[in-house]
């Protein structure tokens, strides 16, 4: 039995022992010398009632104040001398309201006070005060007729309970509804929905705020956030805004002519980062893609009308950053078709459907020093699927660790058995580097193997970098540790190149492709592979270039003293195409021909 009953039902067996014209001790002062029992009775009931962490309050058949208490009076703060045997709640109410302690809900109040005199049944209610505190009064009717009401201050209670309330239902950095909220307003506004009626479902993306974090700090990133979701809120107008993850956020727009209101309110979201954001003393500036969908039009239901959206949103950030896409039915076919790689792309290694080709690459004078083993993955419906479709899908997944291991395993085994010590390089992904156990993973390989670990070569790109700037670099001086060789992949395509040059110790920089490729036609291009060729120079650092095809950029490249990696050195291909190379023949055989 809780304390609340057990308390009540005291309070109802003590109303039917007093009698009718009892009064309280600082009404009357019982005379010793008539009865010395009475007065020890009225001294044990004063202290029991006065001691109390309740409010207290009787009243007779006639609904007049009999008995109160110290902590009745106390807590509505009422004036001494304003109570007294015989008061009319009325009366009662008056002292409160003087008191500045009247329930702001008199009507609540008056019914359940009726109800419980009229009907003589219990009842309660949890009412707030005009000075802001919350109480929860009870009625309890007593067998003679009589009624008593006790009173409890819950303020606290009542304001734990609220923020516990507000934290599961709110994100707690930006004060915005979380995920738990959404999926109950959307589900709500699906269900409300009647006949034509159309509202519209946004997913805002927030563009490249990992490099905010990476380049200002987490602190300065989460400060970024606030004012982001503070200027969408303001731009929404009373829209539903929802903040989802790290750079997420979804709007439901509100019920009207779709898509029209939809294009207002996107180009209105769209708007609020064209100013930058001011923070710590620094100017970010940033962008937000939006994709849309329309409610009955693009889905009736909620799931469909929210995958809708992100199937919008994915199209937006793969065309432009910074746009804005509604739903069309072409981006259900791809969604629909990207989740069906992703399925495949997990059963994939356990199928025996990945292989490994092998790409060569050059010194300078056009010796062949080493290899690249690259990932190739032939689908049984498909045919071969690009890496540029299913390395990013492994890595959404998760799929890609246990296929980057097999990876490596694959290419270290098979560079052990060459008769000549040629290098073997191999790309990780940024979310290996999640792992904390990369380096020992590699250890086990080579162990496993028997490579001799000066001959490997891990590849890797800014990405490893961004996420957790320390703990990657760890991880990366204990793989330098085993005595294998770090190379930065893609150089000079991200802006914090030089920094992380300087922070550690490569062994290698490949310049991208995308340079390689405007020898001879960009002046700029030309240019910048100077540079990073002087550089490497400076810090006695190998430079290779990816993507060499034609005869042009290898002399460009060969003037300038830099390996080179390309169709024209040689296509991927199984090793089996490159035997001559490996066995260290004098001429390949007829079926195994470089590619030019």
């Amino acid at each position: 039995m809780s304390l609340r009953h057990t308390f009540a039902r005291a309070t109802s067996r003590l109303a039917g022992l007093l009698p009718d014209a009892v009064l309280p001790r600082a009404a009357r002062a019982p005379d010793p010398a008539a009865d010395p029992n009475a007065t020890t009775a009225m001294e044990k009931l004063d202290a029991a009632l006065n001691n109390m962490s309740h409010g207290l309050c009787m009243f007779g058949p006639d609904d007049r104040l009999m008995l109160w208490n110290d902590r009745y009076v106390r807590m509505y703060k009422i004036a001494p001398g304003r109570l007294r045997v015989g008061s009319t709640l009325e009366e009662m109410l008056d002292a409160r309201k003087e008191a500045g302690t009247a329930y702001r809900d008199l009507g609540q109040y008056d019914s359940k006070l009726t109800n419980a005199i009229t009907k003589r049944s219990p009842d309660s209610l949890v009412a707030e005060l005009d000075d802001g505190r919350i109480v929860n009064v009870s009625y309890r009717p007593t067998h003679n007729g009589c009624w008593v009401s006790t009173h409890e201050d819950i303020t606290e209670r009542a304001q734990n309970e609220a923020r516990i309330a507000h934290l599961a239902f709110h994100d707690q950095l930006t004060g915005l509804p979380n995920r738990v909220a959404f999926n109950e307003h959307i589900a709500a506004a699906v269900h409300n929905a009647a006949g034509d009626t159309a509202f519209a479902v946004l997913c805002v993306d927030l563009d490249q705020f990992k490099e905010v974090n990476d380049v200002y700090g987490h602190s300065t990133g989460d400060r970024f956030l606030v004012e982001v979701g503070r200027r969408l809120l303001a731009a929404s107008d009373g829209a539903f805004l929802a903040r989802l993850g790290a750079d997420e956020f979804i709007v439901i727009a509100s019920v009207g002519p779709q898509p029209a209101m939809a294009e207002d309110l996107c180009t209105r979201l769209v708007a609020v980062l064209y100013q930058p954001v001011c923070v710590d003393g620094y100017e970010i500036e940033g962008s937000l893609t939006i994709g849309a969908s329309v409610y009955p039009l693009d889905g009736a239901d909620v799931d469909t009308l929210v995958g809708n959206a992100e199937a919008a949103l994915y199209r937006a950030k793969a065309d432009q950053r910074g746009s804005i896409r509604f739903f069309e039915p072409a981006m259900g076919r791809q969604i629909r078709e990207k989740r069906a790689l992703q399925h495949d792309i997990g059963a994939a290694l356990a199928r025996r459907e990945l292989q490994l080709h092998f790409q060569p690459q050059s010194l300078a004078g056009g010796e062949i020093f080493g290899f690249e083993a690259l990932l190739r993955w032939r689908h049984p419906e498909r045919g071969v699927v690009s890496p540029a479709i299913f390395i990013p899908l492994a890595e959404e997944t998760g799929a890609i660790g246990e296929i980057d291991e097999w990876v490596l395993r694959e290419a270290c085994r098979e560079a052990a058995s060459w008769p000549r010590p040629l290098s073997i390089a191999v790309n990780l992904s940024p979310v290996d580097f999640r792992r904390s156990d990369v380096a020992a993973m590699i250890l086990s390989v080579l162990l496993e193997t028997g490579l001799d670990p000066q001959r490997l070569e891990i590849e890797i790109t800014e990405g490893v970098l961004f996420e957790d700037f320390d703990r990657a670099l760890s991880i990366l001086r204990r793989i330098k540790n085993l005595g294998v060789r770090v190379a930065m992949d893609d150089f000079g395509t991200g802006y914090s190149s030089l920094s992380y040059l300087q922070a550690f110790p490569f062994d290698k920089i490949k310049i991208d492709q995308s340079f390689t490729a405007r020898i001879g036609s960009s002046f700029e291009a030309a240019a910048i592979i100077h540079a990073i060729l002087g550089l490497g120079r400076a810090l006695a650092l190998p430079v290779i270039a990816e993507g060499v095809e034609t005869e042009e950029q290898r002399a460009f490249l060969a003037q300038e003293g830099c390996e080179a990696q390309g169709y024209l050195i040689g296509r991927p291909e199984p090793i089996a195409r490159y035997r001559h190379l490996v066995d260290g023949m004098a001429a390949p055989p007829e079926s195994a021909v470089i590619a030019s």
